[in-house]
């Protein structure tokens, strides 16, 4: 069984690159709702999602953003945090937010001499 590394998930770069991958996934989204006059909703949704899970694979196939071990679990979080974003159901700081309430805060030892 691998040991997740969350700290490689969300990391300060994860929370970076989202936010541009979010634009990212909006504008080929309206881009394309536009050109193919896309109406129903439920279809705007879909492609968003599809989009949001390209971007984000695609953007770490070209080393636009590391994870560490199993890299898979980071990838899959970026797409959930991409698509959720993008589809206006949440906006990054809520995730973050929601995210960080799952884990501890540092937790310091002291040394004795």
């Amino acid at each position: 069984m691998e040991t997740i590394n969350v700290v490689g998930i969300f990391s300060d770069s994860f929370w970076y690159i989202a936010p541009i991958l979010v634009t990212l996934t909006t504008t080929i989204t309206g881009f394309v709702n536009q050109l193919f006059k896309v109406q129903h909703n439920t279809v705007k949704q879909v492609l968003s999602w599809v989009v949001a899970s390209g971007v984000s694979v695609a953007a770490w196939a070209l080393k636009l953003i590391s994870f560490g071990n199993p890299a898979w679990v980071g990838v899959v979080a970026l797409c959930v945090v991409t698509g959720l974003s993008s589809n206006g159901l949440y906006d990054i700081s809520t995730i973050k937010k929601f995210i960080k309430s799952w884990f501890p805060d540092k937790v310091t030892i002291q040394k004795e001499n």
